[in-house]
């Protein structure tokens, strides 16, 4: 049993309470706050917080920029399970509690001596760093309050803090802020910057426009406002870039309850307080993620998109679309809940009108380009005065502007009537290589000059157009382009990628994701003439050669402490193996810093004799660093 270091006056100060502490459900019993209890604290994130990938599953608790302070345990239990890993939350102690809850705590420095012992022996058992660990339940049963470990940065951590989850029998996620932490306290409301309107239908008009405009609001005590009434017509999405701020700290928290009102009628209310780990990928039809990745702007979206079957949603009608008809007036009022029951509003009026306005003041996703699929739907933009023509099977379509925008004529095209192959403006002929109609629910198989691709059962949250296309540069680099980058995927699809340059490095030569000037290894394997590699993102995909061994530097060898700098100029690190007098010795990664470091197997040990040093890349490079240390 682990050595309880729990404080008298904790029971007490956790009574008093403070002004304005969570409101706390009466089927829960209270944890202790696991870093410094009773004493006034802050958080940099809340659960169910939008992050740039997932909603974050709980609360960082901060450790006022510094590591090493004593994680405390929630409650009774066992530890259940222990995660070593370079990355995600790095050292994690999971613990499971009488009333089957698990407490999670993330990001760990180090662990409790007995724990660290434990630990270290199966890393030298496996021969491995990252390891998940189950150990029985007897072995670490704990008491509320004992150390379990320090607090640190380790994982894929930006800063030093705790990351703390509370979750049920099932694993699924639970709020902490339920539990009567009264070291936090928030009397801020949350706050609402942009409205998004996005049309759902060919047919459907914002301001005149088909398409997404995003409106900022005004603000006034709490009370969010657009002055001006918005002109719309047919079924429309509303989504709301809005997030909180808690007292005494500057991050962005989460909200946790929104809830629409149509004429003071419930139109859509979600409710962020549990979900399954099975659905954390679902963020990505929560958000609208297009915004995300071109603005960085994190978009409720107010309407269950496709795709979409988290657990959030109640007194929903129509999915959350609007049906906006002409001359009726919509009064909307939008209240923003956070979990501490602070309240904001936003409010705005849509009328039901056609008018089309030449010049909307709001940002619009209106293509910079000349074209862009949205959903199912070819946006064409040109001149006023430019001649189109556009193109299916080498069959002449005619097409007429939807609508005119400023100097511009708006053109839309339902791709489920006719695929367009290219499209001519002023006799200048672009191709939109759109190579096929990809069903969402179904498995479905392309096959291309290009590429072969196949697409398993729900891989898409829903139906697209795929674009296809490839390009090789000057240096004899070939890239693939597949699809959107800012349309997500539920789960990976594999592609068969068929190069031109048959005369490639295929000991060297991988699959890597680029954009930009950023590359990231993604892999693949050689089948004959064809490189088969799976992903779970649409983007540009480069063929690229790594012959270039890793670069090992030492920073301390001697005979109590050996630390390494390790980098790779491309395919990146993949293993690291040290070996003193041939036999393996432990070596902790963090890849944020690119340290490794050697932990003795006892406290007896050292490291004398002969050291060596492999550390291998992703495409096989090795390097061999070796020395004698006496």
């Amino acid at each position: 049993m682990l050595k309880s270091n729990k404080l008298p006056y904790i029971v007490l100060l956790l009574l008093i309470g403070r002004l304005n502490a969570q409101p706390m459900p009466e089927h829960l019993d209270p944890l202790l706050f696991p870093i410094k209890p009773g004493i006034t604290n802050t958080l940099a994130g809340t659960m169910g917080e939008l992050r740039s990938s997932h909603f974050h599953t709980g609360i960082d608790i901060r450790t006022g920029g510094q590591e090493g302070l004593n994680v405390l345990a929630a409650d009774d239990g066992y530890i259940f399970r222990i995660s070593v890993n370079p990355v995600g939350y790095g050292n994690t102690i999971y613990i499971k509690h009488p009333n089957g809850h698990t407490t999670v705590y993330g990001h760990l420095k180090s662990f409790n001596k007995e724990i660290a012992d434990y630990v270290r022996a199966q890393q030298y058992k496996k021969k491995k760093f990252n390891l998940n660990m189950f150990p029985e339940a007897a072995l670490f049963r704990v008491k509320r309050g004992d150390t379990i470990a320090l607090s640190g940065n380790s994982g894929s951590s930006g800063g030093p803090h705790l990351h703390f989850d509370v979750r049920n029998r099932n694993q699924d996620l639970l709020n902490p802020l339920h539990y009567g932490f009264t070291e936090i306290t928030d009397h801020k409301p949350p706050i609402a910057n942009e409205l998004a309107l996005v049309t759902s239908t060919i047919e459907s008009r914002v301001m005149g426009e088909y398409g997404r405009i995003e409106i900022p609001f005004k603000s006034e005590n709490n009370t969010y406002y657009i002055n001006d009434t918005i002109e719309a017509i047919g079924n429309i999405g509303m989504e709301l870039f809005a997030y909180d701020r808690m007292d005494n700290t500057r991050f962005r928290t989460g909200i946790n309850q929104i809830e629409v009102k149509i004429n003071n009628t419930i139109q859509f209310i979600t409710t962020i307080e549990t979900w399954p780990f099975s659905k954390a990928r679902q963020f990505y039809t929560y958000i609208n993620y297009e915004a995300l990745v071109n603005s960085g702007k994190r978009f409720h979206k107010l309407y269950i998109d496709g795709g979409n079957h988290l657990n959030f949603y109640s007194n929903t009608t129509n999915n959350g679309n609007l049906l906006i008809e002409e001359g009726k007036v919509y009064n909307v009022d939008i209240s923003i809940t956070d979990s501490y029951e602070n309240k904001s509003v936003a409010h705005f009026i849509l009328k039901g009108s056609k008018t089309e306005t030449g010049n909307t003041p709001f940002n619009t996703s209106i293509p910079k380009s000349n074209w862009k699929i949205e959903k199912n739907t070819l946006v064409i933009k040109t001149s006023i005065g430019d001649t189109l023509q556009v193109y299916a099977k080498d069959k002449k379509l005619a097409l007429t502007p939807a609508y005119l925008k400023n100097q511009e004529a708006i053109y839309l095209w339902d791709l489920k009537k006719e695929i367009i192959d290219s499209i001519s403006i002023n006799g200048a002929t672009q191709s939109l290589f759109i190579k096929s109609f990809i069903p969402a629910e179904i498995e479905y198989k392309l096959y291309d000059p290009i590429a072969d691709i196949q697409f398993s059962e729900n891989t898409l949250f829903s139906d697209l157009f795929l674009t296809l296309s490839n390009t090789t540069d000057s240096l004899g680099i070939e890239t693939i382009m597949i699809g959107d980058s800012s349309i997500p995927l539920n789960k990976n699809y594999t592609v068969y990628f068929k190069p031109a340059n048959l005369q490639l490095n295929k000991k060297y030569d991988r699959i890597y994701a680029v954009w930009g000037k950023n590359k990231s290894f993604v892999g693949g394997n050689w089948l004959g003439d064809k490189i088969s590699f799976i992903t779970r993102n649409f983007g540009s995909y480069s063929i690229l050669a790594d012959s270039i061994p890793p670069i090992t530097k030492p920073l301390i060898l001697n005979k109590d402490e050996m630390v390494f700098n390790i980098t790779d100029e491309l395919s990146g690190i993949n293993t690291y193996n040290m070996y003193v007098n041939e036999e393996w010795v432990l070596m902790n990664y963090d890849p944020k810093r690119n340290l490794i470091w050697a932990e003795k197997p006892n406290s007896e040990y050292s490291y004398t004799g002969e050291i060596k040093l492999r550390v291998t890349d992703n495409t096989g490079n090795e390097t061999l660093y070796s020395t004698t240390l006496n």
